[in-house]
C-alpha cells in the first residue's frame, strides 16, 4: 500500500531529475503535475482499501456496522492526510514553476530551435560560478529594470572554499555589435543572457548561472528568516535615499553587531550617497554573507514555507534543479572563514588593488583592463600559488582512453591548470611526472585533484608537469563515492 507508490514516484523522479525536456515539462506545469500526482496516490490508496474491504468475495453489502465505521474513518484519513499534503507541496510547486521558468524555457528553446546557447554544464564535482543580479523593479514603474546589483559567487567543492566578486554598475562595456554602455544597462537592452555573456567575457571564467533578485523579494526574505545579524564596519548616514514612490528619505546606520530586518538591511546594502559604489559593494557583500549563516540555521529553515508565496514571483534562475540538493550540500559545508570577497576597483585611489580606469569626460565611466580583470578575478576564484607557479601541463593518454582524457584537461582548465597540449603515447599506469622542481606545489595539489595518483621526477621539456593518464585511472577525487 505504501512502497509501491513511493518507489513509483522516486523512480519517476529521479527520471524527470536527468531528463531536461522532461524536467522542463514538469517545471512548467508542476502545479497540475503535483495535483495529478497527489490525486493519483489518493485514487490508489482508495481503491486498496476498498478491495481489502471487500476481501475475498469482491462485496462491499453484509458487513457490520463497524465495519463501515472503520472504513469510513480510514477514507476520511486518507482524504484528510493527501488533503494536506497537497495544500503544503502545491505553494512549493508554484514556487519551483516560478523561479526555474528561464531553465524551462531555455531548454525548450536549445531542444527546438537551438537559437538559445547553453551555459556550461556543472557537474557537482567542479568549481561553479553563479551571477547574482540585483534588479530594481517598481509597481509604479515597470520599465524600470536596473541592475543595482552585480556580483558573481564562486565555489570550489573540492577545496570546500568560494569566493565573491562584485562588478561597479559603472563599468563601460565596449563591444561592437553586442553592447556598448555601463553595464548595470546591459540587463534592460538583452536580458541576464546578455549580462552572462559579457560578464563571461570580461571577467574570464564560464558563468554556469545566474540568480534574478528584485529588491522587494531581497525585503521579504531576510524578515521571512527573522533578519540578519551584520557587523558594520563603518556609520551609513544617507540624506537623500532613494524611496518607492521616486522621494528621498534619511537613514542613519551606527556601526558594531545588529540585528537587520529586510528593510534596514536593504538600505544598508543599497546607500551610496555617502560613500561610493565600492563600499556599497562590500556591505552587500557583508549583508549575503549574513544571510547565508542565518538560512543555515535550523530554526530559520522552519519559517521557508512561509516565503513561497511572497518571493516567487520576483526571484528566478537558470539554475538546473536537478543540482540544487548537491549545491546546498556543498554551499552548507563551506565555512565563513572560507569566503573571500573583493570588488574591481578604479586606479588612482587608496585602494589595494585596481583593474579600472575613470573616464569622466561625459559622465562617469569605469574603463576595465581586460588583462587585470581577468587576471584579479584568477587569483580570488582559483588557488593563488597555482596561478602563481604558472606551470605549463600536458596530458597524456597512456591507455586511459581519448575522453576519460578530455575530460581530464577540461576540468583542470576550469581549475586555472595551465594545461598546454593533449596528446596520445605508449601505454603507460597513471602518474605525474614533475620535470620542474619548482612547480613542486602545482604537482602536490594536481595529486590531490586527480586522487592521489603518483608524482614522479622527470627531465626538463618544453612542459612543467606531464600527467599520464593510464587504464588504472579511478577519476577525480571528488567523484569517487
Amino acid at each position: 500500500m505504501v512502497i509501491l507508490p513511493v518507489f513509483a514516484l522516486a523512480l519517476a523522479g529521479a527520471f524527470v531529475a536527468f531528463a531536461d525536456p522532461l524536467t522542463s515539462f514538469v517545471l512548467r506545469h508542476a502545479p497540475l503535475v503535483t495535483f495529478v500526482l497527489v490525486a493519483g496516490a489518493l485514487a490508489y490508496h482508495l481503491y486498496v482499501v476498498a478491495d481489502a474491504f471487500a476481501g475475498r468475495m469482491h462485496r462491499v453489502r453484509g458487513r457490520h456496522l463497524i465495519d463501515y465505521a472503520v472504513l469510513a474513518l480510514v477514507t476520511l484519513t486518507l482524504i484528510a492526510g493527501y488533503g494536506t499534503m497537497y495544500r503544503q507541496s502545491a505553494p512549493w510547486a508554484a514556487l519551483a514553476a516560478r523561479m526555474f521558468a528561464p531553465f524551462a524555457s531555455r531548454v525548450v528553446e536549445t531542444t527546438t530551435s537551438g537559437s538559445v546557447e547553453a551555459p556550461p554544464t556543472w557537474t557537482s564535482n567542479d568549481r561553479l560560478n553563479v551571477l547574482v543580479l540585483g534588479i530594481d523593479t517598481r509597481d509604479s514603474d515597470p520599465a524600470t529594470r536596473n541592475t543595482d546589483t552585480m556580483l558573481v559567487i564562486s565555489i570550489d567543492p573540492l577545496n570546500k572554499t568560494a569566493a565573491m566578486l562584485s562588478i561597479p554598475r559603472d563599468v563601460y562595456i565596449d563591444r561592437p555589435g553586442t553592447f556598448q554602455g555601463k553595464i548595470n544597462g546591459a540587463f534592460s537592452f538583452g536580458g541576464a543572457q546578455l549580462v552572462r555573456k559579457l560578464m563571461n567575457d570580461l571577467l574570464g571564467v564560464p558563468i554556469h548561472a545566474y540568480v534574478l533578485v528584485n529588491f522587494d523579494a531581497f525585503n521579504k526574505i531576510i524578515d521571512g528568516v527573522g533578519g540578519v545579524i551584520v557587523d558594520a564596519k563603518r556609520p551609513v548616514r544617507d540624506e537623500n535615499y532613494p524611496t518607492n514612490d521616486f522621494g528621498i528619505e534619511r537613514i542613519d546606520i551606527l556601526t558594531g553587531p545588529q540585528l537587520m530586518h529586510g528593510d534596514v538591511a536593504l538600505k544598508y546594502a543599497r546607500s551610496r550617497h555617502d560613500t561610493n559604489d565600492y563600499s556599497r559593494a562590500r556591505r552587500q557583500q557583508e549583508v549575503i554573507g549574513a544571510l547565508r549563516t542565518r538560512i543555515a540555521q535550523p530554526e530559520a529553515l522552519r519559517t521557508l514555507p512561509t516565503l513561497i508565496d511572497s518571493v516567487g514571483t520576483t526571484i528566478e534562475t537558470d539554475f538546473d534543479p536537478a543540482n540544487v540538493l548537491p549545491l546546498a550540500r556543498t554551499g552548507t559545508g563551506i565555512d565563513s572563514s572560507a569566503i573571500a570577497s573583493d570588488v574591481l576597483y578604479p586606479c588612482g585611489g587608496d585602494y589595494p588593488h585596481c583593474e579600472l580606469t575613470v573616464n569622466a569626460d561625459n559622465g562617469f565611466f569605469l574603463i576595465p583592463d581586460r588583462a587585470k580583470v581577468r587576471e584579479f578575478a584568477a587569483e580570488l576564484f582559483y588557488d593563488p600559488n597555482i596561478r602563481q607557479e604558472g606551470a605549463r601541463v600536458e596530458i597524456v593518454n597512456t591507455g586511459g582512453g581519448s575522453a576519460a582524457t578530455k575530460d581530464v584537461a577540461d576540468r583542470l582548465a576550469l581549475r586555472a591548470y595551465g594545461v598546454t597540449t593533449v596528446t596520445t603515447s605508449p601505454t603507460a599506469k597513471s602518474a605525474i611526472v614533475l620535470r620542474n622542481q619548482s612547480k613542486r606545489y602545482t604537482a602536490e595539489q594536481l595529486r590531490l585533484v586527480l586522487g592521489n595518483i603518483p608524482i614522479e621526477t622527470g627531465d626538463r621539456g618544453s612542459d612543467d608537469i606531464t600527467i599520464r593518464i593510464g587504464s588504472d585511472f579511478k577519476g577525480f577525487a571528488t567523484d569517487r563515492g
